[in-house]
């Protein structure tokens, strides 16, 4: 990569801005050979204007913003509330689909997986499919574009902007929730950048394009070696497994313990236990203890607590160190509090009695890595005959989300609303 030079390179080649409806409306930035980033200073409209923009930076990874903006050369941080809000035109939908690390296997899984998205998104929402990418490395991207520009219209900037926010997080929920291991950092983030079409991926060499609707359908074998490749030395394994570099020395402390601060974070969904257009109802929710295992003492202790408190419908998944146990009654608080302190589960309890609700966590786990960790498999359901209980609708909706099959029209008593209270959050 140091031998390449990414600036001649494209004063010679074109990036791939043709698919935008006005690139002018769009912020450009870089990352440049020495690691660091610069940002377009005048507006992209042409290729023209995008090489002048580069100048000499030899930018290794080009990236543009999903977002169009009035004024996206000036745009202000998030933070800043000394200027005006930047005003929002547009946000492309955008799905970045990654299986890591690089190889055969896993682009095949990702490719797969784009696919199947694609047409589930196609079946699910009226979305214009505006271009779709091959990323250089580990994945695809899917660009779409939003035919309803109702919350375009929103007078306030701000506004406006934390509506799209909301409504595009509400989306990627129901991706995920749909199984769809998209990365959701990038879907529901109205100032998120994504690489460029037509630039070169700075670490494996492999030219960002993009491809057609027919080549996504191909398998990956067929395709991938007539992408361009800027660095002969890059050989794709045709399956890798994450290794730790045991030789890596530790960094040498260079500041005090006060002075560093090394923030992860980690992406999840998570769902209220409490039933929406109800007082006091609640389902019965929970991650099992991981003293309990996942073995034949954790079903024993769930299949006594289901038989001492009579509870009917209940749904059991395994992330490969615990059991969520889903029970989807109409519950009163009081009950479930006592039930979750029975089993030893005292702060989640205290958590209800104080909140009137809680929040468990339904999905994988999402590192800064882009992997998703300890995601929830369905294993089972459990039918008690002898009950007669009256069920959440929102989370019998819910357990159809997770891919389970439930005959609603088998449960005569409905209580609450239809929509389970869903949540993307951010751990640090």
């Amino acid at each position: 990569m140091e031998d390449f030079d990414f600036n001649q390179y494209y004063q010679n080649h074109q990036v791939d801005i043709s698919w935008l409806e006005k690139p002018s409306q769009h912020e450009f930035r870089w990352r440049c050979l020495d690691g660091s980033w610069r940002k377009s200073k005048r507006r992209v409209s042409s290729i023209e204007t995008f090489r002048k923009s580069i100048n000499q930076d030899n930018p290794t990874d080009i990236y543009f913003s999903t977002s169009s903006w009035l004024d996206p050369v000036n745009l202000p941080r998030l933070s800043d509330e000394t200027r005006p809000h930047p005003i929002l035109l547009n946000h492309l939908i955008v799905f970045d689909i990654d299986f890591t690390p690089l190889s055969l296997e896993n682009l095949e899984l990702a490719r797969i997986t784009t696919l199947k998205l694609h047409n589930w998104i196609e079946k699910n929402y009226d979305y214009e499919l505006l271009s779709i990418s091959f990323s250089g490395s580990k994945g695809f991207h899917l660009f779409y574009n939003d035919l309803d520009r109702t919350l375009f219209s929103i007078e306030n900037a701000k506004d406006r902007e934390n509506a799209v926010k909301a409504e595009r997080n509400k989306l990627l929920q129901e991706v995920l929730l749909a199984g769809f291991k998209v990365d959701p950092r990038i879907t529901a983030d109205t100032r998120r950048i994504i690489r460029l079409p037509g630039s070169i991926h700075g670490k494996t060499g492999l030219l960002c394009h993009r491809i057609s609707l027919e080549t996504l359908s191909n398998s990956v074998d067929l395709w991938i070696d007539q992408v361009p490749n800027f660095y002969p030395e890059l050989n794709i394994p045709k399956t890798a497994k994450a290794q730790v570099n045991k030789n890596k020395k530790p960094m040498e402390k260079q500041f005090s313990n006060e002075q560093i601060q090394i923030i992860e974070q980690s992406y999840m969904i998570e769902v209220s236990n409490h039933l929406p257009g109800t007082k006091d109802r609640s389902a019965l929710i929970f991650w099992t203890p991981y003293s309990w295992g996942t073995g034949t003492e954790c079903f024993n202790r769930l299949n006594t607590l289901i038989e001492m408190e009579n509870l009917g419908y209940c749904a059991i998944f395994s992330d490969g160190e615990r059991i969520l146990f889903i029970c989807p009654e109409s519950i009163t608080r009081a009950k479930v509090i006592k039930i979750l302190t029975n089993i030893g589960l005292e702060k989640l309890a205290n958590t209800l009695e104080n909140r009137e609700h809680y929040w468990v966590r339904i999905s994988g786990i999402m590192g800064d890595d882009g992997i998703w960790h300890n995601e929830p498999k369905f294993i089972s359901i459990i039918n008690n005959k002898y009950s007669e209980s009256t069920y959440s609708k929102s989370h019998l909706i819910l357990l159809t989300k997770l891919g389970v099959a439930i005959d609603k029209s088998q449960h005569e008593n409905l209580s609450g609303n239809s929509e389970p209270s869903i949540r993307m959050v951010i751990r640090d």
